[in-house]
């Protein structure tokens, strides 16, 4: 029997339509600060974003390169190696690339890479810890999508093993979150954003995060309190010169009611919001829809 002919017969989803991926994945990097062509390390992978990176996404990725070779923290980076989640791609550069240069691309390079395998499925992770470049200026055509003070995340301390067993047992309210935090970015570049969708999603959202700090109640370690920030492919000072009113009200802020209910009810009260502003693009890639790098900054203890 033909190939084509066997998976007719044995594979239902065969001549289907593919389904997109829900998996999802982020590239993580050492706090490295490169200034001119000098490069300062700050250690290793942060315990702190780690645990973050481990609890929303899916896979991490960790790269490396011919001409600067970062290899931190062998026993976490076997441990995640080992379960399947972590990998360390290897990018070959020619003999012009500085190390410097090199570092600082890993990263860009490795989404890049992943683009082509699974588009919109990789961003970088993008913040305190992570590699930076001194002096460096890009031009306002992106788009930021900052969360204030809504994800819930374990702290530096939890053990890796229980955010895994976390994630398997609350995976439904992990992917509900992401799946309507994805939604707004969607909906956000279409360009073509009405108010009523607007403030739909945004309560697909506030009740998502009110769900996550829910059931992080019920660990015994130590929870943190996050804002997210996501960084779009997409022109922000556009869509307010089309879109004007939905789009200002993006960038006054929308309150999360329902999150910041369930944060007065254990002791934590914070104004919750969601709000827009205008961030460098991304030029490597060209996807609009789905955010190309994130980052966050724990505020406060929750318990």
């Amino acid at each position: 029997m033909g190939e084509a002919k066997y998976r007719k017969a044995n594979d239902p989803g065969y001549g289907k339509p593919k389904k997109p991926s829900t998996v999802r994945g982020l590239i993580l990097s050492t706090p490295i600060i490169i200034d001119g062509q000098s490069i300062r390390t700050g250690g290793g992978l942060c315990e702190q974003d780690l645990r973050f990176a481990l609890t929303y996404w899916d896979r991490l990725a960790l790269p490396d390169n011919n001409v600067v070779s970062m290899m931190p923290d062998p026993e976490t980076v076997g441990y995640l190696e080992a379960c399947g989640i972590l990998s360390r791609p290897f990018i070959r550069y020619g003999g012009t690339m500085s190390g410097s240069d090199a570092v600082y691309d890993a990263p860009m390079h490795a989404l890049t890479m992943y683009e082509r395998e699974e588009e919109g499925a990789w961003s970088i992770h993008e913040g305190v810890n992570s590699v930076k470049r001194v002096g460096v200026e890009q031009e306002q055509r992106g788009t930021l999508i900052q969360l204030m003070s809504a994800i819930p995340v374990p702290g530096k301390d939890v053990p890796f093993q229980e955010i895994l067993e976390f994630k398997a047992k609350r995976r439904d309210e992990l992917l509900h979150f992401r799946e309507h935090f994805e939604a707004l970015a969607n909906r956000i570049s279409s360009g073509h954003l009405s108010e009523g969708e607007l403030e739909q999603t945004m309560r697909e959202i506030d009740n998502s995060c009110a769900d996550l700090l829910k059931v992080t109640r019920e660990w015994q370690y130590p929870v943190k309190l996050a804002d997210t920030k996501a960084f779009l492919n997409f022109d922000l000072g556009k869509a307010v010169t089309s879109a004007g009113e939905t789009y200002g009200a993006c960038l006054k802020g929308f309150g999360l009611s329902q999150t910041a209910s369930v944060l007065a009810a254990i002791g934590a009260a914070v104004n919750s919001q969601i709000k827009l502003e205008p961030a460098p693009s991304f030029q490597r890639i060209t996807r609009p829809r789905s955010p190309y790098k994130y980052a966050y900054l724990v505020q406060r203890d929750l318990r």
